[in-house]
């Protein structure tokens, strides 16, 4: 699979961003050249050089040793958040898909409540309920995105279920978890994949923008969308000061977005025999 993945133009130029954001994040204290904590008032707001090769912020921090661990944090928030996600999603969909009934009309009823309200909106109301924190926004961004992932998995289920091989593996008396471990489950794996690779770039997204905001990674925390925000005021005279976080968060974004794309088309049948 991943042969083919890498095979296509998109599929390799998204393995290529990806594996760049995350060598980083790995390599952090390899990579960086400061500690992303350590102030140096007396080199505040120095553009690129040999020294620091993105320049400082307004207290002397060294801009490629925070953008650096800064990915190490969007890279956790979006991994945690779309794996709660997907175990969310996935068991609900599975549930209704394969029960029916009223647990069906109940899932599906949640799931159109929360897909209703604005997910920027959402997240804003969940963590100012419980306080601006990255553990609280990763549990926030996971709760948001488990609609879309029920609604996936059991519209997956409801086409498999009915089948010839799982009407005979009912009617011999199989038990209903077995079937849905043994059966239902592992037909939904590629979709699930593909939810995943694609959410991740969305999950980055969202962090950074909560952290904008002052909802996410608090300060000295390196976050992406907070290195953004700190430095608007000195847009003018100090660009790189949002400019480097924002061509982290574009470079990692559209390698997991060209990723995603590359597994659905290797993993879909449809896009496969086209």
């Amino acid at each position: 699979m991943l042969r083919r993945v890498a095979s296509q133009k998109t599929g390799l130029i998204g393995f290529i961003l990806v594996a760049i954001v995350l060598l980083a994040a790995v390599a952090a204290p390899i990579v960086a050249p400061y500690d992303p904590y350590e102030m140096n008032m007396d080199e505040a707001l120095q553009p690129p050089s040999w020294s620091h090769p993105l320049g400082t912020d307004v207290l002397g921090r060294d801009m490629m040793s925070r953008l650096v661990y800064g990915a190490r944090i969007s890279l956790k928030v979006s991994v945690l958040s779309r794996l709660i996600s997907l175990l969310i999603g996935t068991l609900l969909g599975l549930l209704a898909g394969y029960i029916g009934g009223r647990i069906d009309t109940l899932v599906m009823r949640l799931a159109d409540v929360t897909l209703a309200y604005p997910g920027l909106l959402l997240l804003i109301a969940v963590i100012a309920a419980v306080g601006p924190s990255l553990s609280s926004l990763t549990i926030a961004l996971g709760i948001v995105g488990w609609a879309a992932v029920a609604r996936i998995v059991r519209a997956q289920v409801l086409s498999i279920k009915e089948r010839e091989y799982i009407l005979a593996i009912r009617a011999l008396g199989s038990r209903p978890e077995s079937i849905v471990l043994r059966h239902l489950l592992p037909n939904c794996l590629s979709q699930m994949i593909i939810i995943f690779s694609m959410g991740l770039g969305m999950g980055i997204m969202a962090e950074s923008s909560m952290s904008f905001l002052g909802l996410g990674a608090q300060p000295p925390a390196p976050s992406w969308g907070s290195m953004i925000s700190s430095g608007l005021d000195y847009l003018r005279v100090a660009p790189w000061l949002s400019l480097a976080p924002g061509i982290g968060i574009t470079i990692a974004v559209l390698g997991f977005n060209l990723l995603g794309d590359a597994f659905r088309d290797v993993l879909d049948p449809k896009l496969r025999n086209l």
